[in-house]
């Protein structure tokens, strides 16, 4: 079967974006290869292969996994099912922690997961000192893993929240915490609640207990910024337990690139 026919038939199931990702892995060429060489016939030793991850596909499987690589902040990081995948919307977090960070800051993530958040803050501002925290020792592997292929040194600790975290002078904590509600706020792709882990996805009832513990937890510590991500629909509750637990920060929404409310921001206020 041609490479043509292979993406002709993943489009009339609304798959090829999946079906270009798979090939273009399974072949070692870019997706624009794919393209230009169309008429190609896919090797026999690698037959085997596209049928399973074709089946894989089709049954709603991600394509990250098949192929344990995610780009994110233009770095490709290995995932795979012990991690949550890096949406693009998380990207912003990095972008506001890195606009935000002054010089040499030291800067606590926490539930790391993969890793992405803290490697590309290092890969864009290694002045500063990125410390990561993450409940789950198998996802530690995996960002230890990405932090050694980018060359980014982190300091890693296997912690529920802050527990196990020394408190320090951290100028900036910024977390990515599961907040699909396992029943208020339960909006989530049927295949993403199959396949990726839940512990990376869900955070209680409203999805917000860990975000409530957490602000809990740090607000003995002098942390400057607060920063985290949250459901589309989660922003009033959200502001209410900000307001409710860390009444001397002030409260920001950003919202992502379809105009949702998705990124929440406090800010150490010393005359309030």
């Amino acid at each position: 079967m041609s490479i043509a026919d292979l993406l002709k038939k993943a489009q009339s199931l609304h798959l090829r974006t999946e079906m270009e990702v798979f090939l273009s892995h399974l072949l070692g060429s870019s997706r624009l290869d794919l393209i230009a060489y169309s008429e190609q016939e896919v090797p026999v030793k690698h037959l085997s292969d596209l049928q399973k991850g074709w089946v894989k596909i089709q049954q709603g499987y991600p394509v990250a996994y098949l192929t344990n690589t995610k780009e994110f902040y233009g770095l490709d990081y290995y995932v795979d099912e012990r991690v949550l995948i890096p949406r693009p919307a998380t990207e912003q977090l990095v972008d506001l922690v890195k606009g935000k960070a002054s010089i040499g800051a030291k800067i606590l993530e926490v539930g790391t997961g993969s890793g992405t958040i803290s490697v590309a803050l290092k890969h864009v501002r290694p002045d500063l000192s990125v410390t990561a925290g993450e409940v789950s020792s198998e996802a530690l592997e995996v960002a230890k893993m990405n932090a050694k292929t980018h060359k980014t040194e982190i300091r890693f600790i296997e912690s529920d929240l802050l527990k196990c975290i020394p408190q320090d002078s951290y100028e900036v904590l910024v977390a990515n915490l599961p907040y699909i509600g396992e029943v208020e706020h339960h909006y989530i792709d049927e295949n993403v609640e199959m396949h990726e882990p839940k512990l990376a996805l869900f955070g209680g009832h409203d999805g917000l207990r860990l975000y409530e513990d957490l602000l809990s937890q740090v607000k003995d510590w002098s942390v400057k910024w607060i920063m985290g991500e949250i459901g589309f629909t989660q922003a009033e509750d959200m502001k209410r337990i900000a307001k409710k637990v860390l009444p001397d920060y002030d409260f920001t929404l950003y919202k992502d690139s379809e105009g949702l409310d998705r990124i929440f921001v406090l800010c150490y206020n010393a005359t309030a």
